[in-house]
């Protein structure tokens, strides 16, 4: 399978979509509206032979751009999405309760939108209070940064640069409108992964940093103790009941980790590594419990 096409995004999603053979998937009415380097656009057909016939409620405490839990959209009943990256959560909230107030902030982004506007707003971004006005910020940066990199430093601030963009998607009012409606089965909270708590029959899709690969998504980032403490909450999951689901790097050392699961490898595009020459195309694990 290739990577998606550098066209229109709602365009390159269902490109990726349509290979495959699970017919009960739809078209998702939504995509998403961040771009996030890692994001599991390229993975989802692989992620869909896994799933089980049925589940109960869903659950992502990785959320980032949220591509498993749009492309999924027609079978989830309630969602409980979580992330522990705050202002990623505000912005979900705020394109669901805010839609509109969103959109005008983000047209008045878009006609600013310079170098000088970009390290204002980047520079300002985590003084600002409006939840609004936060949510606005926070996906301009986002799309008009660096390669979709959410990046901070040690004091959790962030310094992505500007991206070499010519005509960047600031404001997708049709989107944004659409992916309002589809967060209406979703509760939205800030959270590390080990505070969730799925019942017998739910659904957990984790797609934690992967291991050997740029975790600076947090000023703690996420290393081999926060690996193995993911593994022991996926076995909690699993004794519960719930039905797990977990997209790693193919290494000997994560196989190891989840030895008691099934493991499927599979190949798919990776677009951030923290060695340049591990880029493109290779094996990934799916977890399975």
């Amino acid at each position: 399978m290739k990577a998606a096409l550098k066209t229109d995004p709602l365009s390159a999603f269902n490109k990726v979509l349509k290979h495959t053979t699970v017919e009960y998937l739809d078209r998702p009415r939504a995509y998403p509206f961040v771009k996030w380097a890692g994001g599991k656009r390229s993975l989802i057909p692989e992620i869909i032979k896994v799933l089980p016939e049925k589940f109960g409620d869903y659950w992502e405490p990785f959320l980032g751009g949220g591509a498993v839990f749009f492309a999924l959209d027609s079978r989830i009943r309630k969602a409980h999405l979580s992330d522990v990256n705050l202002e990623l959560i505000i912005a979900y909230r705020m394109i669901h309760a805010r839609t509109d107030a969103v959109i005008e902030a983000l047209q008045a982004h878009k006609r600013k939108h310079n170098r000088r506007h970009y390290l204002y707003v980047r520079n300002k971004m985590h003084d600002e209070q409006d939840p609004v006005l936060l949510a606005a910020r926070f996906i301009y940066l986002n799309k008009t940064c660096f390669n979709g990199l959410y990046r901070v430093n040690k004091h959790g601030r962030f310094n992505v640069p500007i991206g070499r963009h010519t005509n960047p998607t600031i404001c997708d009012i049709e989107n944004l409108r659409a992916v309002s409606d589809v967060l209406a089965k979703a509760t939205f909270t800030a959270k590390s992964f080990d505070r969730i708590e799925p019942k017998a029959g739910d659904l957990v899709y984790c797609d934690p940093p992967y291991a050997g690969t740029f975790t600076g998504y947090t000023g703690e980032g996420f290393d081999a103790d926060d690996q193995k403490a993911l593994r022991d909450s996926c076995r909690q999951w699993r004794k519960a009941g719930a039905h797990v689901i977990v997209s790693n790097s193919d290494t000997e050392s994560i196989k190891r980790l989840y030895r008691d699961f099934t493991r499927h490898t599979v190949s798919a595009p990776r677009s951030i590594n923290s060695d340049g020459n591990g880029r493109g195309k290779g094996p990934q694990l799916l977890i399975v419990g």
